[in-house]
C-alpha cells in the first residue's frame, strides 16, 4: 500500500481547514497531520511533523504567508509549500516562488485544482496553473520596461487615452504613441485592451 503524501495546512479562518480537510477525507493518498492558524504554531509544527507537503495561507494574523515560507524554508532547504492565496498579481507569485514555495494557487480555482497542486508538489516539481505562468512570465518582460514606460502602461490600464496620457505626464502625443508601440512589442501583445489586462496580470494598479 502506497504511502499516503503528509500534509500540514496552515489557514487563519477554521471553516477553510474544516473545508480543507473534508476535501481530502476522499484522497487516499493524502493524509493530514497537522493544523496551523499562525505563522508561529506553523514554523512549530514544521519542525515537530516533517510535512511531506504544506499548504500555506498568504495571510495570517501575526506574518505573511510568504515570510512564513521564506522562514521554514530558510531552516528546511527541502521544505515543499504550496501558497494559496486570494491575490494573482505577477509580484504576488513571485515574492511566494523567491522565498521557496514549491508552488502557488489562487482561492478562486476550483478544488480539484489544490488536489492536484499537491500530488504534483509532494512529487518534487513546481506546480502553478498556466495563467499564473504566464504572469510570473510576464512579470520577466516588465523588467525590461523603463520607468516612464510602466507610467505610461498603468495610464492606459486606467483608461486614459493617448491625449491625456500626454497631459497627465507632460509628453506630446506621438511620443506617447511611440511608448505604446515600445511596451506593445516588449510584452509581446497587440492592442489597448490586452495592454491593459497585462497591467493588471502585473499587479501595476494595485
Amino acid at each position: 500500500m502506497r504511502i499516503p503524501i503528509r500534509l500540514l495546512i496552515v489557514d487563519d479562518h477554521v471553516m477553510i481547514r474544516m473545508g480543507m480537510a473534508a476535501l481530502m477525507a476522499d484522497e487516499e493518498d493524502i493524509a493530514i497531520v497537522g493544523e496551523a492558524s499562525t505563522a508561529k504554531d506553523a514554523m512549530t509544527l514544521y519542525d515537530e511533523l516533517m510535512p511531506d507537503v504544506t499548504v500555506m495561507d498568504g495571510m495570517l494574523p501575526d506574518l505573511h504567508g510568504v515570510e512564513a515560507t521564506k522562514a521554514i524554508v530558510g531552516k528546511h532547504p527541502d521544505a515543499k509549500i504550496i501558497m494559496v492565496s486570494i491575490n494573482e498579481s505577477a509580484e504576488d507569485i513571485h515574492r511566494a516562488i523567491e522565498a521557496g514555495a514549491s508552488g502557488y494557487v489562487s482561492k478562486s480555482q476550483n478544488q480539484d485544482v489544490i488536489i492536484r497542486a499537491i500530488r504534483s508538489v509532494a512529487s518534487g516539481q513546481q506546480f502553478l496553473e498556466p495563467e499564473l505562468a504566464r504572469r510570473l512570465s510576464a512579470r520577466a518582460a516588465t523588467n525590461s520596461l523603463s520607468q516612464r514606460e510602466i507610467e505610461v502602461l498603468r495610464l492606459v490600464a486606467e483608461g486614459f487615452a493617448n491625449k491625456q496620457i500626454g497631459v497627465e505626464l507632460g509628453l506630446s502625443e506621438n511620443t506617447v504613441k511611440t511608448h505604446l508601440t515600445r511596451i506593445m512589442a516588449k510584452l509581446d501583445v497587440h492592442d489597448r485592451t490586452s495592454l491593459a489586462m497585462r497591467a493588471v496580470a502585473l499587479g501595476l494598479l494595485r
